[in-house]
């Protein structure tokens, strides 16, 4: 299903961004740099692809979009996903699809032409050639495209399915296997429908791999213009964590444990592998890839970007705006712990939790501050709900839903995140630009932000301090030793401003990229050039 909020066919603008659940209907710090981004540079125009999972979920947007947004359309990509058989009339079903399928021989050797460009995908688990992308491209946009109807009642997709089958382990649910591969695959079909109708721009910038990554390929390969990634956390890291959790894979009924982890199922890595395919052809028809930090920058080699596409572009806040508020010399500083962050596992609020209770026996009056949307994961902030009063900490931990960070930071001691996984949080680089310390998980960028990257940087001072993931002893002993003393404390909100206004101030982060779209748009000019003198 999709969703186009404008009225008229779309207007060419210089950049078309593709986002995938982030701005303009999801808060977090991949909004925010999307915010940041198209209001610094106001002489530009951009249009917005964003793709959400299911119009039932999807709320009205957070955030207002900034004038020179003169397009946005959303698309769902789970509308017509397929949905599982409940009951043992699955493998009629199935047979349905094979007896039902068209004999087509063009349509065969579509599906023929898609086997051999998945065998090519397979040979190696690093970079792959850009014709390997574009021949999949051209079997979805071409002349004579694979549609959906294909994959629903095609022989070729049933053979496919069917051989893929081979290779899995033996006593494996058929059934669950075929709607896995259903399922995964049925996103790709919008993808391919905004292609044929996709906004025109200069330049296609995707805030991710994935399926966003994936439609700038697609686009890439239609268009001919350049396209560019930008990665704020890993998309495939992110989702190995989200499936580990996810109940609708079915433990008793597919008990091998392959790969990933030991917890990680066999139909749970065929997820895996199918993002970390999609990320792979994305990296292949990007000209540039840019990171935050050099972390992120050593797993994307290893998920397949090639090393000389990538570049680190560091994130960047308004440091600015957050110097009114900063704190006087002399001034108290309240035993307030501020977590600012979505209510979702990824941030393993539970964690934090835990650890204020372990914070209130040395410290009393400490209060635990949650700021941040509660509706992504409904099941999940009930959950936390629930642990503060099974703990007793209704009045300690509260739930303070959307605020504004300059007005949260002259309130708070001190800036936390418990999560699992990170890029380089903007939370942070916030709170330090208005002198708050911070206690963060050794995730993501973390401990560069917190200690320094070099000799240089380490000079500045420690900035806070770094615990291991899920041990609210450990975090709890952090927050106590910055809150109970003082000299400590203002020593690392020091550290913390002379940081972010040397490295990590965002007129330097939008000048780079600044940059970095006018070249890509020179470029989109010459190809445009050379395709007329042709």
């Amino acid at each position: 299903m999709t969703k186009i909020d404008s009225t008229s066919s779309a207007p060419h603008a210089n950049v078309c961004l593709l986002l995938e659940g982030t701005f303009p209907y999801v808060r977090g710090g991949v909004s925010t740099w999307v915010k940041q981004m198209i209001e610094g540079m106001p002489h530009l125009s951009f249009s917005i692809v964003y793709l959400g999972a299911d119009a039932e979920t999807q709320g009205e947007p957070a955030y207002e979009l900034p004038a020179n947004v003169i397009h946005l359309e959303t698309h769902f990509l789970l509308d017509d996903s397929p949905e599982e058989p409940k009951n043992n009339s699955w493998p009629e079903k199935i047979k349905s699809l094979a007896q039902s399928a068209s004999s087509n021989k063009q349509r065969m050797q579509q599906f023929s032409a898609n086997s051999e460009l998945h065998s090519e995908l397979r040979k190696s688990n690093g970079a792959i050639d850009k014709s390997v992308t574009d021949g999949f491209t051209k079997l979805m946009t071409g002349r004579m495209p694979i549609e959906e109807v294909d994959l629903k009642q095609g022989k070729g997709a049933w053979d496919t399915i069917r051989e893929k089958y081979q290779d899995a382990p033996e006593g494996l649910d058929f059934n669950h296997f075929f709607w896995t591969v259903r399922s995964m695959h049925s996103p790709l079909f919008t993808l391919a429908n905004i292609v044929k109708q996709a906004p025109s721009a200069d330049v296609y910038h995707s805030v991710s791999t994935g399926y966003a990554g994936y439609l700038g390929s697609m686009l890439q390969g239609a268009t001919g213009k350049p396209y560019i990634i930008s990665e704020h956390g890993i998309y495939t890291k992110e989702r190995e964590l989200d499936l580990a959790q996810v109940e609708w894979i079915p433990e008793e009924l597919d008990p091998f444990k392959v790969g990933l982890n030991d917890n990680m199922s066999y139909l749970r890595s065929v997820w895996i592998r199918f993002f970390l395919s999609l990320g792979r052809m994305s990296y292949s028809s990007a000209s540039q890839v840019f990171t935050l930090y050099g972390g992120n920058r050593k797993r994307q080699i290893i998920d397949g970007c090639p090393e000389e596409k990538l570049t680190i572009i560091p994130n960047g806040v308004n440091v600015s705006r957050f110097k009114p508020v900063r704190r006087a010399k002399d001034a108290a500083v309240p035993p307030i712990l501020a977590l600012i962050g979505r209510v979702v596992p990824i941030k393993d609020i539970k964690t934090f939790i835990r650890a204020m209770q372990i914070v209130r026996t040395q410290l009393p009056d400490a209060q635990g501050w949650l700021f941040g949307p509660e509706d992504e994961d409904e099941d999940y902030t009930r959950e936390c709900k629930m642990l503060v009063e099974s703990l007793g900490l209704s009045d300690v931990v509260k739930f303070q839903g959307f605020g504004k960070p300059e007005e949260i930071f002259p309130a708070v001691g001190l800036s936390v995140l418990t999560s699992v996984s990170e890029g380089q949080p903007l939370v942070a680089l916030e709170g330090f630009a208005a002198g708050i310390p911070a206690v963060t998980t050794d995730v993501g960028s973390c401990r560069e932000l917190i200690e320094g990257i070099d000799e240089e940087d380490r000079a500045l001072g420690q900035a806070g301090s770094i615990v291991p993931i899920a041990d609210p002893a450990a975090f709890a002993e952090a927050a106590v030793q910055l809150l109970s003393d003082d000299a400590a404390w203002r020593s690392a909100s020091e550290a913390a401003i002379l940081r972010v206004e040397k490295y990590y101030d965002e007129v330097d982060m939008i000048e780079r990229y600044r940059r970095v779209y006018e070249n890509q748009m020179d470029v989109a000019v010459n190809l445009s050039s050379q395709a007329k003198a042709a």
